[in-house]
């Protein structure tokens, strides 16, 4: 498919997707009260969880569900809650116009505020647990702005920023509990406004997702890198990518994702993006689809310098196909033996590490790729989760029960 083909494709996605925002604020969110569908007479406890309401309104086989994580999560989430004794009543996160009519026990909310539960909060008994998918807000935008003001140093160019997030988090401050996709060094960004227990739990990638590892020709392979995310170019290290990949026409950068939601982005980085052979634009991709399986075939990493992250699904399900994540610590994921975490996010370290991977033996490719596959099937998958999840209420519930 051409350029343009690609391009158009992208914009009509983007009129759907503003259209579609349009018709949802005039119309609002459904409330999905029992969600979890128990016998009502038979539980005395209730539940809030303020997450996503879509999930409930498809059907378990909707293939949408490979869209994102997430979706599945809310539903598990719902579905843990409810195995603690609780009626489980779900509230979507852009609902503005939702107020509570009900009294409730626990509360997790995706939402830093207090919006629509504020009568709710006066409750002394109310537990409350704030679910979070990233650092500390106001960690990430420090991070954030830092790379902005390098960006314009080196090329001179002032783009707006993106992604920036408000620092203004009074339910975090009120809640009993932080729990959060990442791991330690994620929750620890909390700690410096947050004097409470955290919780840290790993996503997952489609139990579905075929592995590349046993037909790869890692000769060719580790030559390529992947660049899988959604929106957030600088953020997400796409621009640190850019500035490195031309240096080297041996070495093969793949581009997937929305990158092009940012046009200023694009203007500022199109030598790289569109006109430099060994880097290859190529938008949005399905997970498990024949054009993914195509790019895991052909890559032997996923590469996301990021500064910012919970813990970023689009890596995890790579790593479900054997791609070796070359991460920053700001990503979340402990790499252990199996990956690379990059020693800062600097040019330097970036342009180092990737010359020195596609120097390493085949050998030594194909033992990180099985590892890779190994470690996501074993922790980061869809039963962990659940486990997790579990073994987090139950802590927080009881440290509750000792302290009343």
């Amino acid at each position: 498919m051409g350029l343009k083909s690609k391009r158009a494709r992208y914009l009509l996605r983007r009129l759907y997707s503003r259209f579609r925002s349009i018709i949802r604020n005039f119309i609002g969110y459904p409330v999905i009260y029992n969600a979890n569908k128990v016998n009502e007479s038979d539980c005395n406890k209730r539940a809030l969880l303020i997450y996503l309401v879509k999930p409930f309104l498809l059907k378990d086989d909707d293939p949408r569900f490979l869209n994102h994580q997430n979706l599945k999560q809310c539903k598990q989430i719902a579905t843990v809650i409810g195995e603690f004794g609780y009626i489980v009543d779900v509230v979507d996160i852009g609902d503005k116009r939702f107020r509570s009519s009900k009294n409730y026990d626990l509360i997790i909310s995706h939402r830093v505020n207090l919006s629509g539960i504020e009568n709710l909060i006066r409750n002394n008994d109310l537990i409350k647990i704030y679910l979070s998918s990233g650092l500390n807000h106001i960690v990430s935008n420090r991070n954030l702005r830092k790379r902005y003001k390098l960006l314009f140093e080196r090329r001179k160019r002032r783009l707006k920023i993106k992604r920036l997030v408000t620092e203004e988090m009074p339910y975090v401050l009120i809640s009993n509990a932080i729990v959060g996709f990442g791991n330690e060094f994620t929750m620890n960004t909390w700690k410096e406004i947050y004097k409470g227990p955290t919780y840290s739990f790993n996503n997952y990638g489609f139990k579905e997702t075929k592995s590349s590892v046993d037909s790869k020709d890692f000769s060719k392979a580790r030559k390529n890198f992947l660049f899988f995310a959604s929106g957030g170019n600088v953020l997400k290290g796409l621009n640190l990518l850019l500035e490195v990949f031309p240096k080297y026409p041996n070495l093969h950068l793949y581009v997937y994702g929305s990158f092009e939601s940012e046009s200023d982005f694009c203007v500022c980085y199109h030598k790289e993006l569109y006109e430099t052979p060994n880097i290859h634009p190529e938008g949005w991709v399905k997970v498990n689809s024949e054009t993914f399986y195509d790019l895991v075939q052909k890559c032997t990493y996923i590469i996301l310098p990021s500064c910012s992250e919970g813990q970023p699904g689009s890596v995890v399900q790579c790593m479900y196909s054997g791609l070796i994540p070359v991460v920053t610590k700001e990503s979340g994921i402990d790499t252990e033996n199996f990956g690379v975490t990059l020693n800062d996010d600097g040019l330097e370290e970036i342009e180092n590490t990737i010359v020195k991977l596609s120097k390493l033996p085949e050998d030594w490719h194909r033992e990180h790729s099985i590892r890779t596959r190994e470690v996501a099937e074993k922790r980061f998958n869809e039963d962990a989760f659940m486990d997790r999840w579990k073994e987090i209420i139950a802590d927080i519930l009881n440290e509750e029960a000792e302290q009343t």
